[in-house]
């Protein structure tokens, strides 16, 4: 089993260029990039999450930027459960980061002064996973 120690806010970025009194309607397409990196030393095993909403250069009327890194160790009571694969690594971490994220992302909205926006759930067991070298 793989727990959170701690997240921490690497950066966030809220772009609103809504009219005041007509808050069109658009449809969200977040892009959502988890990366975890390699276990060094005796320090915990990072993951990080990056969430953008809308984009700089396509005059959306909003555009947002979460990027949220956790720290990760794995509660294992035996050395064979212990030894847990990359890619249930990542399905058991991403959650985790993902509703800090949301929670971020959301309660930023809300202090900008807007309706904030709830990012779908994502089941961990639907993504696709890339090994980079």
């Amino acid at each position: 089993m793989v727990v959170m120690q701690k997240h921490t806010l690497m950066e966030l970025t809220l772009h609103n260029e809504f009219p005041e009194h007509k808050p069109g309607s658009f449809q969200i397409k977040p892009q959502i990039n988890f990366t975890v990196f390699p276990k060094k030393d005796n320090l915990p095993i990072v993951g990080e999450l990056t969430i953008e909403v809308g984009s700089m250069d396509d005059n959306s009327p909003l555009y947002i930027k979460v990027r949220v890194r956790g720290s990760f160790i794995n509660l294992a009571k035996s050395e064979s459960d212990a030894l847990i694969d990359a890619k249930e690594f990542h399905k058991q971490c991403f959650p985790l980061v993902f509703n800090v994220t949301s929670s971020i992302v959301s309660g930023a909205m809300l202090m900008g002064g807007m309706t904030p926006i709830n990012l779908p759930p994502i089941d961990p067991n639907r993504l696709n996973f890339e090994k980079k070298e």
